[in-house]
C-alpha cells in the first residue's frame, strides 16, 4: 500500500469542513421521509429518516464504522473523507491476503474523489451546490462487472484480460455524481455465472465459499475493507453472498435500477442492486441507485421512488408488525440443516414476537423451458468469445457451450419461455393477493458453508445455493437479512424478506424493525493479517475508435468501445 494509507488516530482530528455551519443537531434529522405504503387496516405512518447523531458514534476506527454512521460524521465536519479512505486502504492492504475479494483498487483516484467530496461537503461547497448526497466521500466497491470509463473491466475472467471500459454504467455515474467514492472493483464469479466466486474466501472462515456471484462484493464489505458495495442478481447473486458473508443485500424490483454499462448474464433477470452491512445502509445507496435511464428503456415503467429517500430507521415500539402478513412456503424450508432450520424457525418467532402474522402459502412452479430462454440470452453475449473458450474456467466453458447451442432453438420456444415467465409473475401476484399478503419469507441459502476445494485446479463444490429463484422470475423486490450464525460451522445465515412489485419502501421498512430487534448485522467476522499485492489500476484515456490489438470487445454487448489496458488481473 502507499506510505500515505495509514489507520487514523481518531474521528475528530480535522474539522474544517464547516461544521460550525451545519451545527452539531443538523446532521442528526435529514429529513421526514415520504408516507409508506397503506398498511392492515387502511392506516399510514410516516417513516423517520434519520442519521445517527455525531455524538453517539463511538468506533475509533473509521474502517469499522457503517455507511450511515460514516455519513453521519461525514456530514457534520468530525470526520474527513481521507481518514476515511485511509483507514479502509489500510484495512485492506493488511487483512485481504487471505480473502481476496478485491481484482483491483485506485489509491490514486479514490483520493481525488476524497478531495472532492471534503470540498463537496464544506461550508463553501453547501453555500455554491446546496447540501451534499449522504453518501458524498463513503468509498463504495463496484462488482466487475460495472463498467467506469478509463478502468478495466473483466468479469473477474481471462477471457477479458487486458479489456478497459470506454464509459460509464448508469449505475456508476449516478454514484459519481452524488459524491461516493470509488476504492476499487471486487471479484465475481466469472461472468457473474455461478454461485461460488471460488477465488474469494468468506471472511468468517477463508476456507469456505463467500457465496456467489457478488461473493467479492460482499467478502470486502463484511471484512470491514469498504462501508458500501454493489452486486447484481440474476439467480440470486446478492442474496446468497449476503448470506454467507452475513451482510445485507436489496435486489429492488426489476427496471428499478438501470443495467446499462453492466456485463449482461440473462437481460430479462439481471437485477442492479446496493450491499451493505444493514438494510439501513443499503437503502442509503439504493437512494442512489434508482431512477429513469433512456438508454435501458424498462426502468421507465418504474414509478417514481420515495423524494425524500428511503427510510433509514426503525419505527420501534412493542408492535412493529402488528396486522403485517408473511407468507412462507413450508417445502422451501424443509431440506435446511438442522442448525439453519434452527435459526429460520427462531427467526419466524421473532416476526411473530413482533407483532406479524405467518401463514403457509405455496409458491408457483416455474415451468422447464424457462431454462431455454435463460441459454439462449447467455448465449447471445458469450458468442463474441468463441475464439477464446479456452480462456473461460473449464466449468464455465462447458456452461457458454451449451449457451451457444441454445441459439439455434426454434424462435417460438424462446417466445414461450417469455410468456411462461410472464405466466409466472402473474401467479406470483395471485398468491400475494389470495393470501393478503405484505411479505413472503424463504431461507438465505439451504446449505450450512460450502468448502473451497480443487482437484488439479478445478473447483469440484457447487458454492452456497438456496431457493433464490422466485424472486428473478417474479422480478419483485427482496432483500435478504442477517439471521444469526449457524451452531454447527459458526457460519452466517441470511433470511429473504420478499414483497409485491416496486415496494421496496415497505420491505425496507420491515427490515429496519427486525434489524433493530435483533441486531445480527453488528456482527463481524474476525479476519487475521495475511499481505497481499492486490493489483492496481490507473485510469486510461479511451481512444476515438477500437484498438485493433485487443479482441476483448466487451463493448459489443453495451456500446462501450475498449481500448488497450496493461492491468493484470
Amino acid at each position: 500500500m502507499d506510505e500515505s494509507v495509514v489507520v487514523s488516530s481518531g474521528l475528530t482530528r480535522r474539522g474544517f469542513l464547516g461544521a460550525a455551519a451545519i451545527g452539531a443537531t443538523g446532521v442528526a434529522a435529514m429529513g421526514v421521509g415520504g408516507t409508506a405504503a397503506g398498511l392492515p387496516g387502511g392506516s399510514v405512518r410516516t417513516a423517520a429518516r434519520r442519521l445517527p447523531p455525531p455524538a453517539s458514534i463511538t468506533a475509533t476506527d473509521p474502517a469499522l464504522l457503517s455507511a450511515v454512521e460514516a455519513a453521519s460524521l461525514l456530514q457534520s465536519g468530525r470526520l474527513h473523507p481521507r481518514e476515511l479512505l485511509d483507514a479502509c486502504l489500510a484495512r485492506s492492504g493488511a487483512l485481504d491476503g487471505q480473502i481476496g475479494g478485491w481484482v483491483r483498487i485506485y489509491p490514486e483516484m479514490a483520493y481525488s474523489a476524497a478531495d472532492a467530496a471534503a470540498r463537496r461537503l464544506s461550508a463553501k461547497g453547501r453555500s455554491s451546490h446546496g447540501e451534499a448526497p449522504p453518501v458524498c466521500g463513503i468509498p463504495v466497491a463496484l462488482k466487475d462487472v460495472f463498467a467506469v470509463a478509463g478502468l478495466p473491466l473483466t468479469a473477474s475472467s481471462r477471457v477479458l484480460k487486458g479489456n478497459v471500459a470506454a464509459g460509464d454504467s448508469t449505475v456508476w455515474a449516478k454514484l459519481r455524481e452524488s459524491g461516493i467514492v470509488l476504492m476499487g472493483h471486487a471479484h465475481t464469479d466469472e461472468f457473474a455465472m455461478v454461485i461460488a466466486t471460488e477465488q474469494v474466501g468468506n471472511p468468517w472462515d477463508p476456507e469456505y465459499s463467500p457465496g456467489g456471484s457478488s461473493g467479492g462484493s460482499a467478502a470486502v464489505l463484511a471484512a470491514r475493507f469498504v462501508p458500501l458495495s454493489t452486486g447484481t442478481d440474476t439467480g440470486g447473486s446478492l442474496r446468497l453472498p449476503a448470506s454467507a458473508c452475513g451482510v445485507t443485500a436489496i435486489k429492488p424490483t426489476f427496471g428499478r435500477c438501470s443495467a446499462y454499462g453492466v456485463i449482461p448474464l440473462v437481460w430479462t433477470r439481471d437485477h442492479v442492486g446496493p450491499m451493505g452491512r444493514s438494510v439501513a445502509d443499503a437503502a442509503l445507496l439504493l437512494d442512489q441507485m434508482v431512477g429513469a435511464d433512456p438508454n435501458d428503456p424498462i426502468t421507465g415503467v418504474a414509478p417514481p421512488a420515495p423524494a425524500e429517500g428511503y427510510p433509514l430507521v426503525a419505527r420501534g415500539g412493542r408492535s412493529p408488525l402488528a396486522g403485517f402478513r408473511f407468507g412462507v412456503a413450508r417445502r422451501k424450508a424443509e431440506s435446511l440443516p438442522p442448525a439453519l432450520a434452527e435459526l429460520f424457525d427462531r427467526y419466524l418467532d421473532l416476526i411473530r414476537r413482533m407483532g406479524g402474522r405467518v401463514v403457509d402459502v405455496s409458491f408457483p412452479t416455474p415451468a422447464p423451458s424457462l431454462l431455454t430462454g435463460d441459454l439462449a440470452e447467455m448465449g447471445s453475449y458469450h458468442r463474441q468469445f468463441a475464439d477464446r473458450i479456452s480462456s473461460y474456467r473449464a466449468d464455465n466453458a462447458a456452461t457458454v457451450a451449451a449457451a451457444a447451442a441454445a441459439l439455434g432453438i426454434p424462435s417460438i420456444d424462446y417466445l414461450t419461455a417469455a410468456r411462461n415467465r410472464l405466466r409466472y409473475q402473474h401467479e406470483f401476484n395471485r398468491m400475494f393477493a389470495a393470501d393478503d399478503l405484505d411479505a413472503v419469507v424463504v431461507p438465505g441459502s439451504t446449505v450450512d458453508g460450502a468448502k473451497r476445494i480443487e482437484v488439479a485446479g478445478v473447483s469440484v463444490f457447487g458454492g452456497n445455493t438456496g431457493d433464490v429463484q422466485w424472486a428473478n422470475l417474479a422480478g419483485t423486490p427482496v432483500i435478504c437479512t442477517p439471521a444469526g450464525r449457524s451452531a454447527t460451522t459458526g457460519l452466517p445465515f441470511g433470511v429473504q424478506i420478499g414483497g409485491r412489485a416496486w415496494d421496496e419502501q415497505r420491505l425496507i421498512e420491515i427490515v429496519l424493525e427486525l434489524q433493530a430487534a435483533s441486531p445480527d448485522w453488528q456482527d463481524a467476522p474476525s479476519v487475521s493479517a495475511a499481505p497481499r499485492d492486490i493489483p492496481r489500476a490507473r485510469r486510461t484515456t479511451p481512444g476515438a475508435g477500437p484498438d485493433p490489438t485487443n479482441t476483448s470487445n466487451v463493448g459489443v454487448a453495451f456500446n462501450f468501445v475498449p481500448t488497450r489496458s496493461t492491468a493484470e488481473l
